[in-house]
């Protein structure tokens, strides 16, 4: 599950990064999962339009694999979050969502599910998900994640949970970094 302390910190902009990687440089493939049924990104990020996807399969039963898409990247499926619905917690907490990540880990036992979910701390259905998942990758923006924010989480979902943490939005300073040129000089002489 990826998540974030709160909106803007670029979860799901890591969590599609995160899945691309997987899928082209492993000998694995990815579902990944757009959970966040509030503010869903998954879909513009990879161009796809915003067709049906998990809300349809929570609220109407719709089938999961006329639901799955396949990307222009091999290995790599999406589930889309579908359409804005009422009601998303009740959606993501409820008994169908619980029977989806247990379908999905059983049915995909051969491939990395990533989960992109909203901030726990401006909704409760990450929450509701955690309790399902093997692990808790944070998002965190530097210069603007409160170190208590990331505290609190740890503390919400517990540090065997959290499998790491990354930070996004770090700045390049100058003479940071491995500095490749300074291996050069000297050796022509």
């Amino acid at each position: 599950m990826i998540t974030s302390a709160s909106p803007g910190e670029g979860k799901s902009f890591i969590a599609a990064n995160l899945a691309v990687s997987i899928a082209q440089n492993i000998d694995e493939h990815v579902l990944l999962m757009d959970c966040d049924l509030r503010s869903p990104k998954i879909h513009s990020i990879f161009n796809l339009p915003q067709g049906p996807g998990l809300s349809e399969y929570l609220s109407q039963a719709k089938p999961l694999s006329s639901l799955l898409v396949k990307t222009f990247i091999n290995k790599l499926t999406i589930l889309p979050a579908g359409t804005i619905p009422k009601n998303p917690s009740e959606l993501l907490s409820s008994e169908q969502m619980r029977r989806l990540i247990h379908e999905v880990r059983l049915r995909y036992n051969d491939r990395y599910i990533i989960i992109d979910t909203p901030p726990p701390y401006i909704t409760s259905e990450a929450n509701a998900i955690v309790r399902q998942v093997d692990g808790v990758l944070m998002v965190i923006r530097h210069g603007k994640t409160r170190k208590k924010d990331v505290e609190d989480i740890i503390n919400i979902y517990g540090r065997e949970k959290i499998i790491g943490v990354v930070q996004n939005f770090a700045e390049k300073r100058a003479g940071y970094g491995y500095g490749y040129y300074k291996y050069g000089y000297g050796y022509g002489k």
